[in-house]
């Protein structure tokens, strides 16, 4: 987004800050390995058995999905022939989603990974020219986005034997955008439209959709993650447009905030939540925990720029530090 975002401490609806103290603990940080012949390694999703997805970037728009197996194996989920295939999250099944373009595909399509590895290519809804898959649940239901050429950009999920269905917006909303899904079918993301700045948003089970908490009258939020008990975590704002600062949205309508340019990714069901921070031109990542404490994960050594995207019921971290796929264990 282009505008920064930051809140308003004094606001009814804040809750107390979370502790701004790194706490103390022992952090193992695993390289996940990588396929042969990449310049670059991300692992944006970990489920409750370890396993890890994400993407090997090519540089040469030939990018290829990857399932990381937490010990430093990586192989590639084959996509379509000579096709761009990324995967975005990975159920508690093993079974993934994400985004191919290209090759024998044409255009760009969602695309969902069975465990075993085979695949589904996703439709694409009537008047639309691209789909993009970005989560899964782990009921199998695939939620993404579809878009024309008129910028026109709509959610939308796939059950599990392809069907497609819009997702709803709130009133006067006109573009979204999905982030990642819970277990149970809570989906984060935010909205927009004419008079509308970015809106975080929650989806629920039942398929109604919730507007989340401004700090201010036309302040920008956006979603990033969400539990299965509805507790989402992401970005808001104040007025003008000041700062940036990380926030949780509690069940009970009030806001945490965990700082002022942190960047909050995924929350497991524990609450605990995983991100990063911008410390000037190096960018940390951090986990919080539901109490407050605030831990500084690490990075390897030379590696001034790491986050953590993703963390599941085990603690388990996964996210890139430089050009590698890392796990980050607490103990």
């Amino acid at each position: 987004m282009s505008r920064r975002l930051s809140f308003v401490l004094s606001t009814a609806l804040l809750a107390t800050a979370v502790a701004a103290t790194p706490a103390h603990a022992d952090t193992t940080i695993t390289d996940l390995g990588g396929l042969p012949g990449a310049q670059s390694h991300w692992a944006a999703s970990v489920n409750d058995a370890g396993v890890a997805v994400g993407v090997a970037f090519n540089g040469s728009g030939r990018d290829r999905a990857v399932r990381f197996d937490g010990n430093g194996t990586a192989t590639q989920l084959a996509g379509p022939a000579d096709a761009s295939t990324t995967v975005n999250e990975v159920n508690n099944h093993g079974a993934a989603v994400g985004t191919t373009s290209g090759g024998s595909v044409g255009g760009t399509r969602a695309i969902r990974f069975k465990p075993d590895g085979t695949y589904a290519v996703l439709s694409v809804p009537f008047g639309f020219t691209t789909s993009t898959g970005l989560a899964i649940t782990d009921s199998g239901t695939a939620y993404g986005l579809a878009s024309d050429a008129d910028r026109r950009q709509i959610p939308v999920r796939w059950r599990p034997d392809g069907v497609l269905m819009t997702m709803k917006m709130p009133e006067g909303a006109t573009w979204a955008y999905v982030t990642r899904a819970a277990a149970n079918g809570y989906v984060a993301g935010y909205v927009s439209g004419p008079g509308i700045p970015f809106l975080a948003v929650r989806w629920n089970p039942d398929g109604s959709v919730t507007k989340l908490a401004r700090m201010a009258d036309g302040a920008a939020t956006t979603a990033q993650g969400v539990n299965q008990l509805g507790e989402v975590v992401g970005n808001a704002n104040s007025a003008n447009d000041q700062e940036t600062f990380g926030v949780r949205w509690n069940l009970d309508g009030s806001l945490t905030s965990y700082g002022k340019d942190s960047l909050p990714k995924s929350i497991n069901d524990r609450g605990v939540v995983v991100g990063s921070y911008y410390g000037g031109a190096e960018q940390h990542p951090f986990r919080w925990e539901k109490n407050g404490d605030k831990l500084e994960l690490g990075r390897p050594d030379g590696v001034t720029n790491a986050t953590a995207l993703d963390i599941n019921n085990d603690g388990v971290i996964v996210g890139r530090a430089g050009s590698s796929a890392v796990k980050w264990v607490v103990s």
